[in-house]
């Protein structure tokens, strides 16, 4: 529950993560990351009372970039990144080359600055794990397979309780987007994911302000009997872009 304290404010954090993928499965990871002021300081605020470091934690420091590259996989380096300020509040864009795809573990949700691993209602700072591997075709397409885990968040907001939650999940992740996408180096062939824009292929996009708007959502996921049920009213949501297949494919000519 020192999570809710801790980012009970106005809009915590908004992430992009944009993976450029080569044909030998080579690339790089552009990752922008953007903290409201309120949010940073109540994550220091939670560090503090968690024992951490208090002040000194700053979750949009070159070092905290240098840190992600261990928790995204081996085969990972930090290239650069900058520091940048927008109407949301302080952020940082950040370029990470990897040598092998399959040894990427992406996760939907940002990582907690100073070690910190909390989790409230289902929903936390740990997000789930993309991983991805990569074939050849005969013809000399490269076909990429993402493999994508159910969020974690559709079943906290289809429990019982999270109706009588929805206060404090609104407060907790109040302006909260996320953006996953894939850019082929090279001609995008076909994609088993309905949501392309040029050769970007978005696996995962989550606005949940415009998610919550919908105040039957929460009914209609409770009353789903089955997983097809749930992802007939998941498909349909404002403000929410996914597929849900454990599986995405995308093929693509790599470039010459």
């Amino acid at each position: 529950m020192l999570l809710a304290a801790a980012l009970a404010s106005s809009a915590c954090f908004q992430m992009t993560t944009v993976l450029k993928v080569s044909g030998d499965g080579s690339g790089t990871i552009d990752h922008r990351m953007v903290y409201t002021t309120a949010a940073m300081a109540q994550l220091r605020q939670f560090a503090a009372l968690g024992g951490g470091r208090g002040p000194s934690v700053d979750p949009l420091s070159e070092q905290q970039a240098r840190d992600l590259v261990s928790s995204i996989g081996p085969g990972v380096s930090y290239v650069t990144s900058t520091p940048f300020s927008s109407p949301v509040g302080q952020g940082r864009e950040a370029t990470y080359a990897f040598t092998d795809v399959s040894q990427l573990r992406m996760s939907t949700q940002p990582a907690a600055p100073g070690g910190l691993s909390v989790r409230a209602q289902g929903l936390g700072t740990n997000g789930e794990t993309i991983t991805f591997s990569i074939t050849h075709e005969t013809g000399g397409n490269a076909l990429l397979h993402i493999t994508v885990p159910e969020p974690n968040f559709l079943d906290a907001l289809g429990s019982p309780a999270a109706k009588g939650q929805l206060g404090m999940i609104k407060s907790l992740l109040a302006g909260a987007r996320m953006l996953l996408a894939v850019e082929p180096a090279g001609t995008l062939v076909r994609t088993s994911s309905p949501y392309i824009d040029g050769a970007r292929v978005t696996l995962l996009e989550v606005d949940l302000d415009e998610v919550l708007k919908d105040e039957t959502l929460i009914p209609r996921l409770q009353a789903a009997t089955t997983p097809d049920e749930a992802k007939a009213v998941i498909t349909g949501a404002a403000g929410l872009k996914i597929n849900l297949d454990r599986d995405i494919t995308i093929e693509f000519t790599p470039a010459r």
